[in-house]
């Protein structure tokens, strides 16, 4: 067995891979392959030409200017007409976090009948031994950015995988490795 501390993030992903169902695995490899198409598609429809492409926690804050531009409340982030828009907001927004934090996406698939709240969502999460695992879904960040409007929270999107991570090297003396 691979010791926790010195995980790889592909380990991690490997380890989720396990407990996941071949829905969920296959929705997951489709979603990072394409990954890099779909941003670039909706950098180039959706985002100013000056927007700051670089996946910096500062580029989130200008994010939300355009995403508010969109959203006039909740419900707009899931509605058909802002589906492309959200889309690339959720990847963005996650690979921003996935680029300067210990993290990575995951993904569940227990059905349509399933009542978790994460169940078919894209999420980032800690790369953190179990039991210090912490993550978020980004879309659920939008919905509460359309909510609230309030400048500074897609740069709070970090804060639980910041929190695992801490706990995690608080609890093993400093060695949580993402």
């Amino acid at each position: 067995m691979v010791n926790e501390e010195s995980r790889s993030i592909q380990e991690y992903m490997d380890a989720d891979r396990e407990g996941m169902t071949r829905a969920a695995c296959d929705f997951l490899d489709k979603w990072l392959s394409e990954m890099q198409d779909e941003l670039r598609t909706w950098r180039s429809t959706y985002l100013p030409s000056d927007f700051p492409f670089d996946f910096s926690l500062n580029s989130l804050d200008i994010l939300e200017g355009v995403a508010l531009e969109r959203y006039g409340d909740p419900a707009d982030v899931e509605t058909s007409g802002n589906a492309e828009f959200t889309n690339g907001a959720v990847r963005y927004i996650g690979e921003t976090v996935v680029r300067n934090f210990p993290s990575r996406w995951g993904y569940q698939d227990l059905g349509d009948d399933s009542p978790g709240i994460y169940n078919k969502i894209p999420v980032v999460r800690a790369n953190v031994p179990h039991e210090f695992l912490d993550g978020f879904a980004p879309v659920f960040e939008l919905r509460l950015l359309a909510e609230e409007r309030q400048a500074g929270m897609l740069k709070e999107c970090p804060a639980p995988i910041v929190n695992a991570i801490e706990e995690c090297e608080e609890a093993t003396g400093g060695k949580s490795n993402g």
